[in-house]
């Protein structure tokens, strides 16, 4: 197991008996996270289902989140004003603090290890039922970039055959190649509509 970095609350406007999380039987991969925000009693028109999709997971679960997910609940719930639900999902399923170690991975055991065996079909499921879509996963971080691109290539292809949507990203002070890690997000950063 790669190592895992330290964990958080989750948001305090997350409803926490209602997060889900599907894992590899070793728990090894993390490949989805689940979450509805808390009702507002001033507000019921929250009822939509933002996805995010970030680089590889780390030590968020049911229980508690990370530095990542936590920016990343805190914004969605902020900037999408209609989303009740939310999403996460990872172009690599493979859980580490470190991207170094997930090129490690790949590198010793194959792409298919870093992805993750039902990586695609969880992107399938969840991809179906959301109406917005936020690309996050920033650059490579020492994953090898040839490995790195075609993974992309690969989500885009799987996005634009089972998504139908809006997709977005957030934009940093300085640009990106990549669409801006989740991590990275400042709460008033400029959200933008892409095309794949």
């Amino acid at each position: 197991m790669a190592r895992l970095g330290r964990q958080l609350d989750h948001f305090d406007l997350i409803n926490l008996n209602t997060i889900r999380a599907d894992f590899s039987p070793d728990q090894k991969h993390r490949y989805t996270l689940q979450m509805d925000y808390l009702p507002d009693l001033l507000d019921s028109s929250r009822s939509e289902t933002t996805t995010v999709i970030l680089k590889n997971p780390s030590s968020a679960n049911e229980q508690r989140s990370d530095a990542t997910i936590r920016k990343v609940e805190t914004f969605v719930y902020k900037r999408f004003p209609k989303t009740k639900y939310l999403n996460i999902l990872n172009i690599f399923a493979f859980r580490a603090t470190d991207a170094i170690e997930l090129h490690q991975l790949m590198q010793s055991e194959g792409d298919a290890a870093g992805i993750g065996a039902d990586n695609n079909d969880f992107f399938k499921k969840l991809l179906a039922d959301s109406n917005e879509l936020i690309f996050a996963w920033g650059g490579p971080s020492g994953i090898d970039k040839g490995i790195y691109g075609k993974r992309i290539a690969d989500v885009k292809e799987i996005v634009a055959e089972h998504y139908s949507g809006q997709v977005y990203q957030v934009l940093g002070q300085k640009p990106t190649k990549e669409p801006l890690h989740g991590l990275m997000w400042g709460y008033e950063y400029d959200l933008i509509k892409i095309s794949l």
